[in-house]
């Protein structure tokens, strides 16, 4: 038996800095102190998205294990793409890693902690503990009791500036006193001085010597009057009673004047303008998620690629430094540095923001590669090339945590992908004349090195190693071939658009025309692809190189010749421990996507990553692993109900059968946001947004004509099998079956993904677990009630709530709905929440059908938000809107003890803090009737104050 161990892109063990460049190029520009906001979406898919993202927590009941390991943390994480937070650690010590992307040492090139935030109630040790991940919002809520007090608690990191905020809010029991301690990264005692109210810790990046890093971390606690001792600012926290701590932190890499500049962040700040921050926190976050959407109905999968990008988000924004390895959840020590690997790692979780329409996410990703430009042309030069040569390990400002080149020659060509990626999604002149010169470098280097086969009329790449430090003759690497197509290709395509280079433009062709083809292999009788034509050929072990040459490379898809099609397709199943593999899982999914490999065993690989693979932070994790792998399901996911890349677009070119699905601007070549949706095994329309103008070019959905309107007017039907039509920068195309009206397609385009086949159904039911159908998240239902006079119950909540918990109290399983909120006073009080669209399968009543509910209405005994004495919580009933526009409460149904289902007859009647059976025969008074939507309406007239509960076990049949 031959066992080898190979080091390509196993990181098994951290590997010592070969060499160091010095530092070369432009220094990191200065940022400004607020980030730029995402531009608004369209209202549709605006109201999708938003809707969507709602819905995803993440949920701990116990402190995080994975910390300091070096890797990817189990913590709830927080991030504004500069700042990242990650919470480790019970309430009497628990301690808020501080990391920032720019903190890399100029003499180690290693990515180091910045500091920690170390919050200390001691009163509460051993409290319950109860966190949560909200990604709609960027923020973490913690909720801590012990007996009968709670200290809650809910925090962010601002998304327009240096600021980190962390409410508190006690109540019952007695007086807690509340430390809050600044340490170094290392959990040491940092430099401390006072200014003003703030206490300042000033700390370093290793040695603090030469170029490395300095920042402040400035804090002040607000609402409560403070005291300051050494690293540590104290207060007394009385029942009923709140405070805010706020921090600024700003690095040197920031500002030359980083000491004041986190000063000014806090030293005046009000609780209104903690109060407004959070108001644009939010608003930035909103903004985010209505940039695209996806709906499915697998929702761990769903959950994680909302998951995804809400990391990506946290990790990377426009002017700021680029997140290595590990992203800005740096807690100590990171294995291999944390710095920008180039052999895949630093570029996969870039690929995650294409597709997904999340463009503005990738703008950190040029400037390491950029500055380090004068140096790779330096290591060419004295390896006997022209051109750029890069290494394996890159870290900011021109400098490297590895110069070695291991054996491989495609580190540069792998980080030109993004680039070129992102010019054929956005078509972008200025973009290309950015990164254009850099690229004709990379495309200069391997002019120079291919090597020209006369005999066989092709160009060859030599000594090119797929894996790291794999000894020569290593021949033309599949996925070297793959990544040099593409870099090419993108110099093509740049070069026209910019009027540049025609001369140089004509051999980049004669090369691309000419270079070798993949190489292949027989296995178990089938031909696959080879990872090089001469030396290393298979090997199943949890990478995918022989992959690669389709995604990112590009080389084979759903239109490329069927036997090349066929080959790939062998690849992706023979690849059999790729799908969980340490390193394959950020590229895989998306190429086994693109050549159309069976869908559901797609999905159902991604189901188990979402799971079994992934924290509760939605962070997918694998050995050696880090945010590269945010672009699993992301790209995964959108390549197969979108594909472009061969400039055809095609819906849903790789979907089960008889699965629903739907999707809001996605983005496609030629920078097309596109929006479908999927119903019965039929495309019922395709959105197509021309950002630029240009060609659109699609694959027939249809088998007969499309109807095109064009801006809202019908243009007649167009025929084909695949389809081109001209646009102008700005259009929006509706395509459909011919004789589709344009309103069907406006009603369908709103819609939250259909279930179902468009039947009536005989019976529903649903115990909000993660394998029943998942509930719609805090939507009124406007024309089934709305709201009046109830806005939300607490926490800067500003509407009623109705959405899954899990963890909290359930009367099975370990998920319920929870419903909330505050009553204003007048003589209408109610708030009708959907949490179930059954319009596209109406559930038909018949004249035996019951309602059957189990519903946990609460009291001040179990909510500290609400009052003492109240019994608001019991005003609460699942209602349902019929088909016919009339609905449950109003007609006349009664519940099993013969009072009526409205709301506001049930206050007083059901037992507080304590599971009430709830059951309504449906016949009675609604006999034939059918369920267009199911709802959770409070209803008391002329109440004030909160309203919370629960619903578990919804069964209609």
């Amino acid at each position: 038996m031959k066992i080898e161990v190979r080091l390509g892109k196993l990181r098994l063990q951290p590997r010592k800095a070969v060499g160091v460049a010095t530092v070369m190029g432009l220094a990191c520009a200065m940022v400004t102190a607020t980030l730029a906001r995402p531009a608004l979406a369209d209202t549709v898919t605006a109201n999708q998205g938003w809707r969507i993202a709602q819905q995803y927590t993440g949920v701990w009941t116990s402190p995080p294990a994975q910390l300091t390991g070096g890797g990817t943390v189990d913590a709830p994480l927080l991030g504004n793409g500069d700042i990242g937070i990650a919470v480790g650690g019970s309430i009497d010590n628990q301690t808020m890693y501080v990391g920032k992307n720019d903190f890399f040492s100029s003499s180690s090139h290693a990515i180091k902690p910045l500091g920690r935030i170390v919050v200390k109630a001691p009163g509460l040790s051993g409290s319950s503990y109860h966190v949560v991940q909200d990604i709609a919002h960027g923020e973490v809520d913690g909720s801590y009791t012990l007996g009968g007090q709670t200290l809650t608690t809910s925090s962010w990191v601002d998304a327009n500036g240096g600021l980190a905020v962390t409410s508190f809010k006690l109540t019952g029991g007695s007086a807690q006193s509340i430390g809050v301690t600044l340490q170094n990264g290392s959990g040491g005692t940092p430099t401390v001085t006072t200014t003003g109210n703030d206490l300042d810790a000033d700390v370093v990046a290793d040695t603090g010597t030469g170029s490395d890093p300095h920042a402040r971390m400035a804090a002040r606690i607000i609402g409560q009057t403070q005291s300051v001792s050494g690293n540590t600012v104290s207060m007394t926290l009385q029942p009923g009673g709140t405070a805010t701590l706020v921090t600024g932190i700003v690095s040197s890499v920031d500002s030359s004047s980083w000491q004041s500049g986190a000063d000014a962040l806090v030293q005046n700040l009000t609780q209104t303008d903690v109060g407004n921050h959070n108001t644009s926190h939010r608003a930035w976050w909103q903004s985010y998620w209505s940039q695209s959407f996806v709906e499915i109905p697998d929702k761990a999968v769903e959950k994680s690629w909302y998951g995804s990008l809400y990391l990506l988000a946290c990790i990377s924004r426009p002017g700021k430094s680029a997140p290595g390895l590990w992203g800005n959840w740096i807690t100590g020590a990171m294995n291999w540095n944390g710095d920008y690997h180039t052999n895949y790692n630093y570029e996969a979780p870039f690929y995650a923001a294409l597709s997904t329409n999340h463009i503005a996410q990738m703008d950190a990703y040029d400037q390491p590669v950029l500055d380090w430009q004068s140096a790779g042309q330096a290591l060419a030069t004295s390896n006997g090339y022209s051109g750029v040569l890069y290494p394996v390990g890159l870290s900011p400002q021109g400098t490297s945590a590895d110069t070695a080149l291991h054996n491989q020659k495609s580190n540069a060509a792998n980080l030109a992908s993004d680039m070129v990626m992102r010019f054929e999604y956005t078509g972008d002149a200025s973009y290309a004349t950015k990164v254009y010169p850099w690229l004709k470098q990379v495309g200069l280097f391997w002019q120079s090195y291919l090597t020209w086969d006369s005999a066989n009329n092709r160009y060859v790449i030599t000594n090119d190693a797929p894996h790291e430090d794999q000894s020569y003759p290593q021949t033309n690497s599949g996925l070297s071939l793959g990544l040099v197509h593409l870099l090419l290709q993108g110099l093509i395509d740049m070069s026209t658009a910019l009027n540049q280079d025609a001369t140089t433009r004509a051999t980049w062709q004669n090369i691309v025309s000419h270079l070798s083809a993949l190489p292949t292999m027989t296995l178990n009788g089938q031909t696959i692809l080879r990872e090089t034509e001469v030396g290393s050929d298979f090997y199943n072990d949890g990478n995918d190189l022989d992959s690669q040459a389709i995604y990112p490379g590009g080389l084979v898809g759903l239109d490329s010749a069927p036997t090349l099609l066929t080959t790939a397709q062998n690849t992706i199943g023979a690849l059999t421990n790729a799908w969980h593999g340490g390193n394959a899982p950020a590229t895989f999914y998306a190429a086994a996507a693109r050549v159309g490999y069976n869908p559901s065993t797609i999905l159902t690989n991604l189901h188990n990553e979402a799971t079994s693979q992934s924290y509760a932070n939605m962070a997918v994790h694998h050995n050696g692993g880090g945010v590269e792998n945010i672009n699993v399901t992301t790209s995964g996911l959108d390549e197969m109900l979108l594909q472009s890349f061969q400039n055809d677009v095609r819906f849903f070119p790789d979907w089960p059968t008889n699965t629903n699905a739907k999707f809001g601007d996605l983005l496609a070549y030629g920078d097309f946001l596109v929006s479908s949706s999927l119903y019965n095994n039929s495309v019922q329309y395709a959105r197509v947004v021309s950002q630029r103008g240009g060609s659109f070019t699609f694959t027939n959905p249809w088998s007969g004509s499309v109807e095109v309107y064009r801006n809202g007017t019908d243009t007649g039907t167009v025929s084909g099998s695949k389809i081109t039509l001209a646009t102008s920068a700005g259009d929006t195309l509706e395509l459909a079956p011919a004789g589709t009206p344009f309103a069907t397609i406006q009603t369908q385009l709103a819609q939250p993904l259909q279930t179902g086949t468009g039947t009536t159904t005989s019976s529903f039911s649903s115990g909000f677990e993660s394998t029943d159908p998942a509930p719609l998240v805090d939507t009124v239902d406007a024309s089934g009630g709305g709201v009046a006079s109830v806005t939300g119950l607490c926490c800067g909540l500003t509407g009623p709530e109705s959405s899954v918990r899990t963890g909290e109290t359930s009367h099975a399983g370990s998920g319920a709905l929870m419903y909330s909120g505050s009553g204003q006073g007048g003589s209408t009080v109610h708030a009708y929440m959907e949490i179930y669209d059954l319009g596209a399968s109406p559930l038909a009543i018949g004249t035996g059908k019951t309602l059957s509910y189990w519903i946990y209405p609460q009291s001040s005994a179990t909510s500290s938000w609400l009052t003492s004495g109240s019994v608001n919580s019991s005003c609460t009933a699942v209602d349902m809107v019929f088909t016919d526009g009339s609905t449950l409460r109003d007609s006349g149904a009664v519940d099993q003890n013969g009072r009526s289902i409205h709301p506001a007859q049930q206050c007083g009647h059901l037992t507080l803090d304590a599971w009430n059976h709830v059951t309504v025969n449906l016949g009675t008074s609604n006999a034939n009737k059918q369920i267009s939507r199911v709802l959770v309406g409070y209803d008391n007239p002329n109440s004030t104050g909160g309203y919370r509960g629960y619903v578990d076990d919804l069964s209609i049949g």
